[in-house]
């Protein structure tokens, strides 16, 4: 009879490296996840209430919300509106990573 193992067991066999590079990327992809959505609820802000500091109507809210890409000027807006800023770090193989601090598009 073939032994079966679990999810936990084959990834505790795996090697340190390969354990690690899997770590990393579960955590890019959580970031990618991240959505404007989670984003706004996390602040406890309603669309209502988003759309009036960004001085748009609710359903622009929610269209924004919907959109897989956002463009670098309307992210700034609506992290803005929501009293933050935004940090860019641009990262060059053989160079020191550079930030661009509270980045105006």
């Amino acid at each position: 009879m073939k032994k079966y193992t679990t999810l936990a067991e084959e990834l505790n066999a795996l090697p340190k490296e390969r354990k690690e590079a899997i770590k990393v990327r579960a955590s890019q992809i959580r970031l990618e996840e991240l959505t404007l959505r989670h984003l706004r609820e996390k602040l406890g802000l309603s669309q209502a209430e988003l759309a009036e500091r960004l001085d748009v109507q609710q359903p622009a809210v929610s269209k924004l919300e919907r959109r897989q890409n956002l463009e670098l000027n309307t992210l700034r807006s609506v992290v803005n509106a929501l009293g933050g800023t935004i940090e860019i770090i641009v990262r060059v193989p053989d160079k020191e990573p550079i930030l661009l601090s509270d980045y105006q598009a």
